[in-house]
């Protein structure tokens, strides 16, 4: 870490240890703190003063080396889902990224750039800004002489006050498919409340989506560009069982409500061609 201390900012950016020894960033504004590891150039917290965190984090998340760290904003690349005889939702989120530059706004806002090296043909870096909100860009360019096909997903996990209070909209007249189901043709309902399992990817969507929080006061939003799909998901009581990185009833205080391109949409970018997934996350207090 001696090495990367330039990369500080005072007042504002700190290098440290992290769980399990791995590195993170350590960063306040005047608005916000937040923390992102290299392991995964995942942001594991972010919150706005005077707010509960609006990132969840499993007490039973695991830190060490090809283990994902469930919390905060894992980021998928190149595939999502399952693969057989390869890591589910790709290698992004299990490699330590380089911390590569840091910068300070001029309206206060704190910059981190990532990058992954060890990936062939592709360029790809992840821009991290935190302030009064937080803003995540997964920028991925083809270095090779044909084109690319991947997918990409910001796997936004939050944290809620209790699941079967909090209300979801945007999604109404999406096409999705449930995993765990049939697939449904459209979404019917202006308002997803979650009262089960829940594992849908929504289809053909830009839209921004809003989670109603009563119990926070708050309301979450999900402002994306680049992206085609948003993926909800709770694991419930039965699946949560089964995941040892994941306490059995922490299920009833986190979502996941996710912005990428995956299944129907996966990108196909020609040779030098760049994709760019933004996700910006806010939150603002009712009631």
């Amino acid at each position: 870490m001696n090495g990367s201390n330039y990369l500080e900012i005072p007042g504002h950016l700190t290098l440290a240890g992290g769980n399990g020894g791995l590195a993170k960033a350590v960063v306040e504004t005047r608005w916000s703190s937040a923390e992102i590891y290299l392991y995964g150039a995942q942001v594991t917290g972010f919150q706005k003063k005077g707010e509960a965190p609006l990132l969840f984090m499993s007490g039973s998340s695991k830190f060490q080396s090809g283990t994902p760290i469930r919390a905060g904003v894992p980021v998928i690349f190149p595939w999502f889902g399952p693969r057989e005889g390869l890591p589910a939702h790709g290698f992004a989120r299990t490699s330590t990224w380089d911390l590569v530059e840091t910068s300070l706004l001029d309206d206060g806002k704190v910059r981190l750039c990532f990058s992954l090296q060890s990936i062939d043909f592709y360029h790809v870096q992840h821009i991290v800004t935190v302030g009064e909100t937080l803003s995540l860009e997964l920028v991925v360019t083809n270095r090779a002489d044909s084109d690319a096909i991947f997918e990409t997903c910001l796997h936004t996990y939050f944290q809620v006050s209790a699941i079967d209070q909090i209300s979801i909209t945007g999604l109404a007249n999406t096409g999705y498919i449930d995993k765990g189901r049939d697939v449904g043709p459209l979404e019917t309902s202006p308002s997803i409340r979650i009262a089960d399992e829940v594992d849908r990817v929504y289809y053909d969507t830009a839209a921004a989506v809003e989670i109603e929080d009563p119990g926070y006061r708050r309301t979450i939003r999900v402002e994306k560009s680049g992206s085609l799909s948003t993926v909800v998901w709770n694991p419930w009581i039965e699946t949560s069982r089964h995941m040892a990185d994941l306490g059995d009833d922490e299920y009833l205080q986190m979502v996941c409500v996710e912005s990428g391109n995956v299944g129907k949409n996966k990108i196909t970018l020609p040779p030098g061609e760049t994709a760019v997934l933004k996700v910006e996350l806010s939150s603002q207090p009712h009631g």
